[in-house]
């Protein structure tokens, strides 16, 4: 069952470096990009209504569509205004109910308990290899977060092992970049793989992300931007 986002956001909160900065889409970076599609243009083959390397979007609250920015294209668009009772309508429409359920959905804002989410495909991680997340963000300061989920063996089942998170901040009305470290495997040395998941919840209101990037770093830029 879906938690409420005050459950979603109790862990592990780490700040989000802003930089009041658009990278064009074509940025080089110096190094392995580990995010699919993470600029949200390639359509998943067979399935035109979903970005390749992400899950499906309900389409009402989550949306995969024009940035209406030219130097961002297609983007991600979470809509919290949209109340529970229409996000359950979405759901049972697009058949994901086995995804997102909402028990004794209200008319209230879906903002205020359970949030919008959306996940990237799973990416392999290396043990003792740290990275760095990249995203862009435009909507209300703080209103979103994006999480990287770490999933390995424990008991021989996979589980959730491991998480951290980037608040989404900037200058509220246009696109800022957050940028943040981490280390999976220095503090659950079983995690083999992770997901990104774009999150938005309170205040209601629109939220926008694009360009998802996760590249590997050395463990001196680690330790350096750690400090």
């Amino acid at each position: 069952m879906i938690r409420t986002w005050k459950d979603r956001v109790s862990v592990l909160l780490l700040g989000c470096a802003t930089v009041l900065v658009v990278f064009p889409l074509a940025q080089a970076w110096g190094g392995e990009v580990l995010v699919a599609n993470g600029n949200f243009e390639q359509a998943s083959a067979g399935a035109g209504d979903r970005p390749a390397a992400w899950g499906k979007p309900d389409g009402l609250g989550v949306q995969w569509t024009d940035s209406g920015d030219a130097a961002h294209g297609k983007a991600i668009r979470m809509d919290t205004r949209i109340s529970e009772r229409a996000m359950m309508a979405q759901w049972r429409k697009t058949g994901q109910t086995n995804e997102w359920n909402i028990p004794n959905a209200a008319s209230s804002a879906v903002a205020e308990t359970y949030g919008l989410s959306l996940y990237s495909d799973a990416i392999p991680v290396k043990p003792g290899q740290p990275y760095r997340i990249t995203f862009d963000f435009k909507g209300h300061n703080a209103g979103a977060k994006v999480w990287v989920r770490g999933w390995g063996l424990l008991g021989g089942k996979k589980r959730q092992l491991w998480n951290t998170t980037v608040d989404g901040k900037g200058q509220e009305g246009s696109w800022s970049t957050c940028t943040q470290v981490f280390f999976p495997t220095k503090f659950r040395p079983a995690v083999t793989e992770m997901k990104v998941m774009l999150f938005a919840f309170y205040p209601a209101g629109v939220y926008w992300f694009d360009n998802v990037r996760i590249e590997p770093i050395t463990v001196a830029a680690y330790d350096a931007e750690k400090r």
